[in-house]
């Protein structure tokens, strides 16, 4: 390796001071400094009068070269040398040997030559020809290739997933923002036309009981002005001195004095909601905004078509639980296809294919129910999976506090307080279905998918082996 700096060392001594390339013609000043020819002539052409050399600075009278053959021979030789040593260099020889690497030490996991080869250090080492390992670990690099491109098309796929989540969240979040500013925009309006009407009944009482109190005053002021009247004329009178003058018409004149104020007209000024019609205006201002928001309330009866026949459903078909002992089914209840024979199941009667809509279930102490909405060709006979993909979305409890989604994994809820009442809210364009603890609406659950028949509400009040199930499920009005 020492050899080789040496021919670096020579190459910089070789080397144009003013081009920095390996000397081209060489030619020689009196300085006895070496340049290219072409360099040293370019250097002077634009000087005028005496030269110097670019490097010692000396300056020169006449502008005398003298070639350099000797030294122009050396430099082709070191140049083919240069090509040589780079060629060698490409060929990856051993530091310490200066011998070619031609062998592949499996233990240390590198090149080494055949005197490395043989050495104590890798004598116990498995060496194999260096072309072998190179194919050996040519074949590992491209598995490692194609895995790294397999993982970074996942990352791709991934990456255009969550663009896509991200689109269709940004979406999502205008149309909320549309379908609250619109809900808002009619509570608003609603509100704000009963509030001019009632501000406008207002005015009119007020005006009312103003002409009653103006007519009031009117009178009292027209006795008022009777009574000056005949203030003045007795206080003429008393003035008089003669007799037969003080008793002149003295009856008419008392007659004329004896004046009853007219009793005004009692008006109450004391303004209540009973000038409304009603002492709970308020509140019914209230029931009636609730027609116009979406989605109303939904007041659901059940559907004893459709019932399992060991349930029992209450006279007003709002309740439904199971039967103490299971019905005759061959002299009670036919089989249509649309009553589920096998599952504690009944539907409601209303059913849904467009719009949104939101009801609630009284759990009460029930440890274990399922519910949710159905699509209306469900299977409904014997053994049927109640999961999304067979036309289900349901949620339900199990063992007292396990409550999950129906999805093929069984998906857990985690509940933080019990809900004794349960919302369910169905976007049917929005392809939604939420679940909610109507008490303090807190959010359970949400479906989505793409609604394309009639849903019906779904019900399983489960059985009461445990004995602590006994309670129904009781739908709400709205």
């Amino acid at each position: 390796m020492a050899a080789w700096k040496e021919v670096g060392d020579l190459i910089h001594e070789l080397t144009c001071p003013i081009c920095l390339e390996l000397l081209t013609d060489p030619v020689s000043l009196e300085c006895e400094h070496h340049f290219c020819r072409s360099c040293i002539s370019r250097s002077w052409e634009e000087v005028p009068g005496d030269v110097s050399c670019p490097q010692c600075r000396r300056v020169f009278t006449q502008r005398n070269t003298s070639p350099a053959r000797t030294l122009g021979n050396v430099v082709e030789q070191v140049r083919l040398l240069k090509v040589k040593v780079a060629e060698r260099e490409e060929e990856f020889y051993c530091e310490e040997h200066d011998e070619k690497l031609k062998l592949f030490c499996e233990e240390e996991q590198k090149a080494i030559c055949v005197v490395c080869g043989m050495s104590r250090a890798h004598k116990a080492h498995s060496v194999i020809p260096i072309k072998e390992a190179a194919q050996m670990y040519k074949e590992k690099l491209e598995t490692s290739l194609d895995l790294l491109k397999r993982k970074m098309e996942e990352m791709i796929e991934n990456k255009s997933k969550e663009e896509e989540k991200m689109g269709e969240l940004k979406v999502r979040a205008e149309e909320l923002t549309d379908a609250i500013r619109a809900e808002f925009a009619k509570m608003h309006k609603f509100l704000n036309e009963r509030e001019e009407a009632m501000r406008s009944k207002l005015r009119e009482e007020e005006e009312n009981i103003l002409k009653r109190l103006e007519g009031n005053m009117k009178a009292t002021m027209e006795e008022m002005s009777a009574i000056e009247g005949r203030i003045s004329e007795l206080q003429t009178r008393l003035k008089m001195r003669e007799a037969t003058e003080i008793l002149k018409d003295i009856k008419d004149l008392l007659t004329r004095c004896d004046i009853q104020p007219q009793r005004p007209e009692e008006v109450a000024v004391e303004l209540t909601m009973e000038v409304f019609g009603e002492p709970f205006q308020f509140f019914r201002v209230w029931k009636e905004m609730r027609r116009i928001i979406e989605p109303v309330p939904t007041s659901l009866t059940l559907d004893p078509g459709t019932a399992n026949n060991q349930l029992v459903l209450s006279q007003d078909l709002t309740s439904v639980k199971e039967s103490d002992k299971e019905q005759d089914l061959e002299q009670d209840l036919p089989d249509p296809p649309e009553r589920f024979d096998e599952y504690l199941c009944v539907l409601s009667s209303q059913s849904f294919t467009s719009g949104r809509h939101y009801w609630e279930v009284f759990l009460g102490n029930k440890v274990q129910w399922v519910i949710g909405v159905c699509g209306e060709s469900v299977n409904r006979k014997r053994n049927i999976l109640t999961v999304p993909s067979q036309g289900y979305w349901v949620i339900g409890l199990f063992n007292e506090n396990d409550y999950r989604a129906s999805t093929l994994q069984n998906t857990v809820i985690p509940v933080e307080m019990k809900p004794w009442k349960l919302g369910v809210y169905l976007d049917y364009e929005g392809g939604q279905v939420s679940f909610y603890n109507a008490d303090d609406l807190s959010h359970l659950y949400t479906f989505t998918d793409t609604f394309t028949e009639k849903l019906y509400p779904f019900f399983n009040p489960c059985n009461n082996l445990t004995g602590k199930n006994s309670d129904p499920l009781t739908l709400l009005t709205g």
